[in-house]
């Protein structure tokens, strides 16, 4: 099993991190422009949001802490999410609350990382959970053209099936006409 990490994977990312304690969210922001293409930092939920907003179609991965000012991470998330479905997300937090846990999981978050974490750590969940967010919607891609694909199959095959049926039943009448002038002789 590989423990390391892509990091020509991790160069090509771009993070939003959302963290209202401003030491943790500057340390962290300073790790996190040496390892992603770009870090894009909020100080609290609804500024993540509109963070979101202006990013939205540059960033891969949102990590963000649960309890904030304003709009906490998971109804952050929840927002995020009905906007841009496909976004992979991770929460860090200091709370084992098997409520918060479960609230993640309903919105569709990725990862949910207990504090104090290692940063490798951190990064490691960013790559896997990038990664599979990214084949999933890739397969859901793939999914809806095969399915396209069959829709046009299916259309092409009932139309070839009338016209058979068409031109049988045209070669049908035409030997019953012969038929019949033959019998008349």
């Amino acid at each position: 099993m590989q423990n390391t990490i892509n990091l020509e994977l991790m160069k090509n990312l771009t993070v939003l991190y959302v963290e209202d304690e401003e030491n943790i969210r500057e340390n962290l922001e300073c790790c996190f422009s040496s390892m992603f293409k770009k870090c894009i930092t909020a100080k609290d939920g609804r500024e993540g949001i509109n963070k979101f907003m202006q990013f939205q179609n540059k960033i891969d991965v949102i990590i963000t802490d649960l309890n904030m000012p304003h709009i906490d991470g998971i109804n952050m998330i929840k927002k995020i999410k009905s906007i841009n479905p496909k976004i992979a997300c991770i929460i860090t937090t200091a709370y084992s609350d098997k409520q918060y846990l479960i609230d993640s999981i309903n919105y569709g978050v990725n990862h949910y990382i207990l504090k104090p974490f290692k940063i490798e750590a951190l990064f490691k969940e960013v790559e896997k959970s990038y990664l599979s967010t990214h084949y999933v919607n890739k397969l859901k891609e793939q999914n809806e053209q095969i399915e396209a694909l069959a829709r046009v199959f299916n259309s092409t095959k009932e139309d070839l099936k009338k016209e058979n049926d068409k031109e049988l039943n045209t070669k049908l009448t035409l030997f019953s006409e012969i038929i019949q002038l033959l019998d008349r002789r």
